[in-house]
């Protein structure tokens, strides 16, 4: 059985803006979580999480050493006024929208992030 979590709760992530694309690198907070993680943010689910930005092409190395992942996402400053960078030159809020992926987890593991409500006293 699995649930669904937020990808903010697995990861973090930083963000840059190099030339037309913006660069994320995904670093867990637990080494534990490389699986599941490796499993469901692949490139072509990042590349329809951003559709609406028209990324050209989405590229990503794992960075095991690191317990990281490296996203390239080329052709994010091309995508029209409304979408372009130059309103967040570091790409940092769209580094933020990556965490909003949901992502789906062994029941166990969710269980740790949202715990039973305590029961109230007879």
């Amino acid at each position: 059985m699995s649930s669904i979590l937020s990808l903010r709760q697995l990861a973090y992530s930083r963000a840059q803006v190099a030339g037309s694309a913006l660069v994320v690198n995904l670093v867990l907070r637990d080494a534990s979580y490389w699986h599941i993680v490796r499993d469901a943010v692949t490139p072509s689910r990042v590349l329809a999480w951003f559709g609406a930005f028209r990324p050209a092409r989405i590229v990503r190395r794992e960075l095991p050493g690191l317990v990281a992942f490296h996203f390239v996402l080329e052709g994010m400053a091309g995508a029209g006024r409304g979408h372009d960078l130059s309103f967040d030159p570091e790409g940092r809020a769209l580094a933020q929208r990556l965490l909003d992926m949901p992502v789906a987890v062994p029941a166990e593991l969710a269980a740790k992030f949202n715990p039973p409500s305590p029961q109230p006293l007879p």
